[in-house]
């Protein structure tokens, strides 16, 4: 691992740790704040966003490795900078009391994390709220046929496989009955007693299993259904505590039914395209909630944004000096090769329609994937060792 000095400022230091940090650290760095980043990736514009920006290697329990995480995190941001974590960690309690030991804790402690990724504590809070949670149970079920096995602590879709496909689980794997609609977020901020609803994104997924692809920030639903969705958010995340920027995932059917399926205590991914659509700077809103202090309104989205993950669609290497358009983030080094279907950047829109900025993600995906193979001394990669593909 290498570190990457940036940009420096007077600001508040603070220390990020995320499976991948950057829409966190542009967003403390607009905040005021000095950031600097460990995560997966160590990104272009993570750097520039950044005071230090380091790469940490995968390890065999997660996406970062523990042993070089702590070194890192007390080599290049020691103790009592604050800590800021974003996704990565949820299942990893042990590293991030770690992390967090001899500093402030910006965002919620390992008592509350553990609570919100138990399905089973999650699923009796919603049975007590009356909040609609899918049957779950720690075994597998005689008829696997409309089950899904799960994996406590994971993200981005990529642990959800069909309960028919699985002979045997894991120790930390749980069975859900599989149930029908499309994925909505409720983002939600908290101080630890009382919680806010601050808008519904739509997400999309792609890929078998599914895993994450896109965001659209708000969401396009009828004001009666947001605020039903928003209503068992809340009621939720007051029950649990949370402190700082969360989310609630559902999902929705056709007839405006739901069910309520994790809460993510951290910040997400829907937080560029939130940020966009609200005007507002979310970093200083989460600060602000984990040191006690709620804003006192909050403003309705007066646009449409969204975001979505670029996959290579081949072996490829980045070509040198590349150019990355504005509307581009999380851009790769250049010289790095990246493995077919592995992360290459993010392309984000704006606008007044839905329906336009889902289509001009599209575009601005195909533009990318297009110019980065015609681009000058463009290269496919013939291998790209395992230490070094893209997670």
């Amino acid at each position: 691992m290498s570190a990457v000095n940036g940009a420096r400022g007077p600001g508040e230091r603070v220390l990020i740790v995320a499976l991948s940090g950057r829409a966190l650290a542009q967003s403390a760095r607009r905040a005021g704040l000095v950031p600097s980043v460990l995560d997966r990736f160590a990104d272009l514009d993570t750097r520039e966003a950044a005071e230090v920006a380091l790469r940490i290697a995968p390890g065999r329990a997660g996406p970062l490795a523990a042993g070089p995480l702590l070194r890192a995190a007390r080599g290049f941001a020691p103790p009592p900078i604050p800590l800021l974590v974003g996704g990565g960690l949820e299942g990893r309690l042990g590293v991030l009391a770690a992390l967090a030991r001899g500093r402030e804790l910006l965002g919620n402690p390992p008592e509350i994390v553990a609570r919100a990724a138990d399905p089973f504590v999650l699923a009796a809070l919603a049975r007590a709220l009356d909040v609609p949670f899918p049957e779950t149970r720690p075994d597998l079920p005689a008829d696997r046929r409309d089950w899904l096995v799960k994996r406590k602590g994971a993200g981005g879709g990529w642990h959800v496989r069909p309960a028919e496909s699985v002979a045997h689980l894991h120790p930390l794997d749980y069975a859900q009955r599989r149930v029908p609609g499309r994925p909505i977020s409720i983002l939600l901020l908290g101080d630890g007693r009382r919680v806010l609803a601050l808008l519904a994104s739509a997400q999309w997924n792609t890929g078998t299993p599914p895993h994450f692809k896109g965001v659209l920030a708000p969401a396009p639903l009828p004001r009666r259904v947001e605020e039903k969705l928003a209503c068992a958010a809340v009621a939720v995340g007051t029950a649990l505590g949370l402190r700082g920027l969360a989310s609630a995932d559902f999902l929705l059917d056709e007839e405006a039914g739901f069910h309520l399926l994790e809460i993510n205590p951290r910040p997400g991914g829907s937080l560029e395209a939130a940020e966009t659509a609200l005007g507002a700077n979310l970093v200083a809103f989460h600060l602000a909630a984990c040191r006690g202090r709620l804003p006192e309104a909050i403003a309705y989205p007066t646009a449409f944004a969204g975001t979505a993950i670029v996959r290579a669609d081949r072996d490829l290497v980045v070509p040198e000096g590349f150019f990355w358009p504005e509307w581009t983030g999380d851009r790769t080094p250049s010289g790095e090769r990246v493995r077919e279907g592995r992360p290459l950047a993010t392309v984000r829109a704006a606008g007044g329609d839905p329906g336009d900025v889902r289509r001009l993600l599209e575009e601005r995906e195909h533009r990318l994937l297009v110019s980065m193979v015609d681009a000058p001394g463009a290269r496919r990669a013939r291998h790209v060792p395992a230490g070094e593909q893209r997670a």
